[in-house]
């Protein structure tokens, strides 16, 4: 496989749990004032996001009328995948935006063009992610090494999927480069390409494994959970120049985010939640699809039904080791460019610039692929790793 790095062109080409009803009688009662009691900023505001559960809180606080609750005047915008809202947010169209959280630090270190500063405010949610194959592959794959030789779909480059699945294959002695192809598809797209058998699997968000599971064409090979449990995924980020000029709106919609990841938490609303998000004004997909990632059952490859209550979750704490787990297998992959390279410094730097004041790196490790990752010294343990991933 040639690996080509995106350039600027390419870019732009390319608390107790609330019920329903009390949810929406609470947002009716105060639409007009922000829970601080500081006047509204009512600077229209428009949050940009790609239709995949995990933009469940974005869907959802505005379906509840949350961000007007909180003070905010926030219309959504749909994007069918990562470029366009890459775009989008780099030419100043998108303020505040969902982002896959590696692309925060891709962007805010100028590994392309297309960089503006910005801030990973708050994390959307953890897991919730699958690499699923075609059904065709079942009783012939029975290892990572079975993945050889094959097209598997990514979403974007600067993916926690993208990374994850690299370093899964890495860690299986596969190499993501030569041994098989990677392609980047708009999630909408996965399962039609996998029913085409354009590609061979895709590691992806949710709804799509599911649907695959529905319509025959695909199996779930593994959780991305099963090799980085709680690992973030989604983000929403914002413009710091904004955030400067409109504090107000800023925290409230965090305030809004926060309240609504308490819902989104509860199983009493997993239902009334699946609904909501079907609409085509925000996810167009079957309700029944989001059964699964909500409740926690899935089918894994053997065809046999699990529940797992931690499969998806929402809201929990922005974790600094994992932003720089994510700077490093961006730097390791050879997508950083120039600018965010294998050095400690570099790497830790970059993480650190996106994420919100107060909140700073530690030395807590993680276990990644049955791998301890270093925080303070994150290129620590890749030195005997062949030279054709530094690149």
């Amino acid at each position: 496989m040639t690996h080509t790095l995106f350039d600027s062109r390419r870019f732009l080409q390319l608390g107790a749990f609330a019920s329903l009803s009390t949810a929406l009688a609470g947002a009716a009662r105060y639409v007009t004032s922000t829970s601080n009691n500081e006047p509204a900023d009512n600077t229209p505001l428009t949050i940009g996001y790609v239709p995949i559960a995990c933009s469940a809180p974005i869907a959802i606080a505005n379906a509840l009328g949350l961000f007007k609750k909180h003070g905010v005047n926030v219309t959504l915008k749909k994007y069918s995948g990562w470029s366009d809202l890459w775009t989008a947010y780099a030419t100043e169209q998108l303020d505040v935006a969902h982002m896959l959280s590696p692309m925060t630090v891709a962007i805010n270190a100028g590994v392309t063009n297309a960089s503006r500063p910005m801030e990973l405010s708050f994390t959307q949610n953890t897991n919730g992610q699958a690499i699923t194959l075609a059904s065709k592959h079942y009783g012939s794959v029975n290892s990572a090494a079975d993945l050889k030789g094959m097209v598997l779909g990514i979403p974007f480059e600067y993916s926690v999927h993208a990374l994850l699945l690299r370093d899964y294959l890495a860690s299986n002695a596969v190499d993501p480069i030569a041994d098989l192809k990677l392609r980047l598809l708009p999630p909408a797209d996965m399962v039609a390409q996998l029913t085409v058998e354009g590609i061979a699997g895709f590691i992806g968000p949710e709804p799509f494994n599911e649907r695959a599971i529905s319509n025959g064409s695909g199996r779930i090979w593994l959780l991305t959970k099963q090799v980085w449990d709680k690992h973030p995924c989604c983000a929403v980020a914002k413009a710091k120049e904004w955030k400067a000029e409109h504090p107000t709106a800023a925290q409230g919609v965090l305030n809004a985010l926060e309240e609504v990841s308490a819902i989104l938490s509860n199983p009493a609303q997993f239902d009334s939640s699946a609904r909501t998000l079907s609409q085509e004004k925000y996810l167009n997909q079957p309700a029944a699809l989001l059964d699964g990632p909500f409740s926690g059952m899935y089918q894994d490859w053997h065809g046999q039904t699990h529940t797992d209550h931690e499969r998806m979750s929402f809201g929990d704490p922005t974790d600094p080791t994992a932003i720089i787990w994510m700077a490093t297998q961006i730097a390791r992959w050879g997508l950083g460019g120039d600018v965010l390279t294998m050095d400690d410094s570099t790497i830790i730097n970059a993480a650190q610039s996106v994420l919100t004041p107060g909140l700073s790196v530690t030395g807590e490790h993680l276990n990644i692929i049955s791998a301890d990752f270093a925080p303070v010294t994150p290129t620590s343990g890749y030195e005997h790793m062949d030279s054709v991933i530094f690149r």
